[in-house]
Formats: structure tokens, sequence, C-alpha cells
């Protein structure tokens, strides 16, 4: 039996890769990994600002203060990163997304089909990892890579990613009752 699903096409346009780069940040502000990080960035900067106060200060204005202090320097080097971050998955977006670039793709019954313009790769549910829908776009992540890649969400059919999604959470759910 094929798993061959319905193929729909995309071309990307001036500003896809923009947009894509746009998601991806959104997606990196709503994950816990990010939110981690910028409270170990507060911590950090809390204990050596904390450490830093004269002798003079006692231990209760220094546990109070200094977290108040390490927010400026908090949110400077955070969005720093994230701008950083984002111009690095512009460059990125835009050697894969140029104008004209055209991506096809499908969700069959147990299977994920996606062709660029320099690959064609068929994915079964089982391998992949995570899927995320950020915009316009739709991020997957194949089990055991740490990297997730961007695909217009119009390739895809609402039903079809409902799918890959139910899936997701049943492997998800048995793997949490098997612990």
């Amino acid at each position: 039996m094929s798993d061959t699903p319905p193929m729909r096409r995309w071309v990307a346009t001036r500003r896809s890769a923009n947009e894509a780069a746009r998601a991806f940040t959104r997606l990196t502000l709503g994950r816990r990994r990010w939110w981690a990080f910028v409270l170990v960035l507060e911590l950090g900067f809390a204990l050596a600002i904390g450490l830093g106060f004269d002798d003079r200060y006692g231990l209760a204005t220094r546990l109070v203060f200094a977290p108040l202090y390490a927010v400026v320097p908090t949110v400077v080097c955070a969005l720093l990163t994230l701008v950083v971050g984002h111009l690095l998955t512009l460059r990125t977006f835009r050697r894969r997304l140029g104008e004209g670039v055209t991506l096809e793709g499908g969700v069959g019954e147990r299977t994920v089909v996606l062709n660029g313009p320099w690959t064609q790769t068929t994915l079964s549910f089982d391998g992949i990892a995570s899927m995320r829908r950020v915009a316009d776009w739709v991020f997957l992540q194949q089990v055991g890579s740490p990297v997730m890649f961007a695909w217009p969400a119009h390739l895809f059919e609402p039903t079809g990613l409902a799918r890959l999604e139910e899936n997701l959470r049943d492997r998800s759910r048995m793997s949490a009752s098997s612990r």
C-alpha cells in the first residue's frame, strides 16, 4: 500500500524569508529553554551584583536590590541574543527561501513528503520528534536531530497536520505512561 499524499506547491516571495525568521523567533520565545536561559542570566547577574555591594550593605539589602539591578543587563543580553539569533536565522532563510524557490509537500496517512530544490524527503510519522505551527509556518524536528526545519503551512492540508499532531500526542502519552 502506497502512502503517497496529495502534494501541494508553494512559491517563495520576497518576504518569505522575513516571515519565516519572524515565526522562528516567536517559536524561540515560546520555548522553556529560552526562558531558562534568561533566568540563568538574571541569577548570574544578580549574584555578581550582590557580591559587588560594599560591606556596609546587609544581606537583606543585597537580596532585594541585586535582582532589581540585574534586570537591565539581563534584558540587554537577552535582547542582543535574540537580535543576533534572528539575524543569523534570517540569513539562513534568505539562502533557502529566495524569491521564486518552489517547495512541495503533503501529509499522507503515516508519512510526510517534503520536496525542495535540493532535496526530496519522506518521513514516517514515527521519525518526527516534534511539530510546531507558528503563524504560516510549520517547524518539524526529526527524531535524534537538534535541528528544526521550517516549511510553509500552505504545503499541508489541515487534516493531515491534525493527524500528525494526534500521532505525536499519542506517542507522548504512551512514553509518559511507560515511565
